[in-house]
């Protein structure tokens, strides 16, 4: 597992599920971290390093907000010339205070939205048996 610290606003936008690839910059102590060299037929190769989880913290202390999410995939971009990390599905949270959590909001208006689609379709099926009726 790796660890990273990152800005508020991305540590929150990766917990909303905004960000689904956390992107590293092309520099020297990046590529000693994610490139592992590797001997193979006598050439000297370089293979990114695959994590299964990362560990994403915000801040400094006991008490820093983090996350352990599951990373699918390392992977370099030539066209943005950086390491990206496809995050899946979030594995633990500690010291998250989610006041405004988009996810329950876009949930409570998706059920509503389920409530009344049912209800104008039982009217919907009330009107069409009154006709069969007649």
């Amino acid at each position: 597992m790796y660890k990273f610290s990152i800005n508020k606003e991305l540590f929150e936008n990766i917990l909303l599920k905004k960000t689904l690839i956390l992107e590293k910059e092309n520099t020297n102590y990046w590529k000693k971290e994610f490139l592992e060299p590797i001997l193979k037929d006598d050439k000297l190769t370089y293979e990114l390093k695959q994590f299964k989880k990362l560990m994403i913290t915000n801040g400094l202390g006991k008490d820093k907000p983090q996350i352990v999410i599951e990373c699918l995939k390392v992977d370099y971009s030539i066209e943005n010339g950086c390491f990206e990390f496809h995050l899946g599905k979030i594995l633990e949270q500690k010291n998250i205070n989610a006041k405004d959590d988009e996810k329950d909001k876009i949930i409570e208006q998706l059920l509503k939205e389920k409530v009344e689609l049912e209800n104008k379709l039982k009217e919907k099926i009330k009107m069409t048996q009154q006709r069969i009726e007649f």
